[in-house]
């Protein structure tokens, strides 16, 4: 049974319906340099959030000096400040808008997927992510498409942004409830996005990610043995202010003879690639190796 919204819940839903309005009809490259200042303010004064993104950025660049890291770490939070702040703004421009702010590349690699297997769109917590739940009806394709989510406590919330994220034609499963589900979208030959780089708690598998231990989601690994079907990652990168380009990069397959662990490990790479060569994107501000007992705040 659904609990009923508190009082708390139900003036923070309200107060989005006053705010979303103004937010969708601004130039959706203001927001995102209003969402950059907030980093930069931030990058100043929070210290523990900081020192947490300092701390995966050394995991990453080993080799880079204090200076690098300080350097990377303000732009890791101008970035991700922005593409938040410019997400809120994404979820309620018109079609035509859209189009303008978000190129998609790598269209051929969407067209060419066999018509009677699923894919899995292997999706990171970079640049405006959210926005990728709207462009559906930008593919070459007649493939439906999908994404896994994690539900938000606020009911009231969740319910109007994902009436919001589903309005372009985009399914999205819950990741408790939802998954049958995802089973059976694979198997009838949809393209299922799955957020894979952040960490998994105990749900996840054990594997080092730029030689440091985490827990990695076996989830696309599993599913793209299962069903056979191919593994896409997607790089979302800012190219401007409020502007990003959505790559659609060359798919994979996991060998089904692999167990779990050896098929999970596979993504290995692809994370490391992709966190090495658009390091400045990635949600950094995710304690993403658990360093933070172990941290000094300065």
């Amino acid at each position: 049974m659904t609990a009923k919204p508190s009082i708390g819940d139900k003036l923070a839903y309200y107060a989005l319906l006053v705010f979303e309005k103004p937010f969708g009809l601004m130039p959706t490259s203001w927001m995102w340099r209003i969402g950059a200042g907030l980093g930069f303010v931030a990058h100043q004064f929070a210290k523990k959030r900081r020192a947490i993104v300092q701390a995966n950025l050394r995991i990453v660049h080993p080799d880079f000096s204090d200076d690098q890291i300080g350097s990377l770490s303000k732009e890791v939070f101008r970035k991700s400040f922005g593409n938040l702040a410019s997400s809120i703004n994404t979820g309620f421009v018109s079609r035509r808008r859209l189009e303008k702010i978000i190129t998609i590349t790598g269209q051929e690699n969407i067209k060419n997927l066999e018509p009677e297997k699923g894919c899995i769109m292997l999706l990171f917590h970079m640049g405006n992510w959210e926005v990728l739940s709207r462009i559906a009806p930008m593919f070459e394709t007649d493939k439906p498409s999908a994404a896994m989510f994690r539900p938000l406590n606020n009911t009231l919330i969740n319910d109007h942004i994902t009436r919001g994220r589903e309005k372009d034609g985009t399914q999205l499963f819950g990741r408790k409830r939802g998954l049958i589900q995802a089973h059976k979208f694979i198997k009838a030959g949809g393209i299922l996005g799955i957020l894979g780089d952040q960490y998994s708690g105990a749900a996840g598998i054990k594997l080092p990610l730029f030689g440091k231990e985490t827990s990695i989601t076996p989830l696309p690994a599993i599913l793209s043995q299962k069903y056979d079907c191919p593994i896409m990652p997607v790089i979302v990168q800012t190219v401007a202010p409020g502007k990003w380009i959505a790559d659609f990069q060359t798919p994979f397959s996991i060998p089904k003879e692999l167990d779990k662990s050896a098929a999970t490990e596979k993504l290995v790479p692809v994370f490391e690639k992709v966190m090495t060569e658009h390091c400045s994107d990635i949600f950094w501000l995710h304690d993403r190796w658990k360093v933070k007992h172990t941290l000094k705040y300065k």
